[in-house]
């Protein structure tokens, strides 16, 4: 935003008025019925917006897409309320873990919830699979944890409610809630040991907010289970902190 001080003579007054603006001031600042003095405006200081500087002040013109004071971070896991990167990992073993739920029309499923303790700004990804049966596939969303809030334009809370900026309305989540597809039936045959790349352009405009869910959904016939089917993923981001100092 560029900034301008304005000079103008209020003859009402009889005195120099000064101030700050974007616009050009015509009229008096203390009140905008006194009279001035036509041609008294002038600018005396202007505070220009020049954009990210480096240190010597010259312009930081940059190609990437990393929002400015992030670092890049890989990942195969999800951080804890304590630390970063010692979370829930994404990986599956169909043979080992118990947590896979029958979905119907002999499908099997199974779910991972990552969390981190501040923004990321989601990028590119790897998928990596041994044993894949045919009709496996991989979806990942960005999910709100069930009791939290997120923006719906049909929702009933207004956003001033929960202390939010706008005029926007939100909804509390009962449950979890898909809020965005990151990846969409993506599917696997056979094995990848060295990872099929999800690349993307560039990053998320939006970061993935504090507590809410990186979650994945691993889909795999009934009838895969004791082949040896498993696997695990890995993503690129962006993010403040890439570890937690003492």
């Amino acid at each position: 935003m560029d900034l301008y001080k304005y000079r103008v003579y209020c003859e009402t007054e009889s005195v120099w008025v000064e101030t700050w603006a974007e616009e050009p001031v015509l009229v008096c600042p203390n009140n905008n019925g006194h009279t001035v003095t036509s041609g008294s405006i002038t600018i005396t200081e202007q505070n220009l917006d020049m954009g990210p500087q480096m240190a010597d002040g010259r312009p930081l013109v940059r190609a990437d897409t990393r929002p400015l004071e992030t670092e890049t971070y890989f990942t195969m896991a999800g951080d804890t309320v304590s630390g970063v990167g010692d979370g829930l990992p994404m990986t599956w073993n169909m043979d080992d873990d118990d947590d896979w739920e029958d979905i119907g029309d002999g499908m099997t499923r199974k779910i991972f919830k990552l969390t981190f303790n501040h923004e990321i700004y989601l990028k590119d990804g790897a998928i990596y699979f041994f044993n894949a049966p045919w009709g496996a596939w991989v979806d990942f969303y960005i999910a709100v944890p069930a009791g939290g809030y997120y923006p719906n334009q049909y929702g009933s809370i207004p956003a001033s409610a929960l202390g939010q900026p706008g005029d926007g309305m939100w909804e509390y989540a009962a449950t979890d809630v898909l809020y965005q597809c990151y990846v969409n039936r993506h599917y696997m045959h056979g094995d990848c040991p060295m990872g099929d790349e999800l690349n993307a352009e560039g990053a998320a405009i939006n970061g993935l907010p504090v507590g809410w869910y990186l979650m994945g959904h691993i889909h795999a016939p009934a009838t895969a289970s004791g082949t040896g089917f498993k696997g695990y993923a890995s993503i690129e981001c962006y993010r403040e902190r890439t570890i937690v100092l003492p």
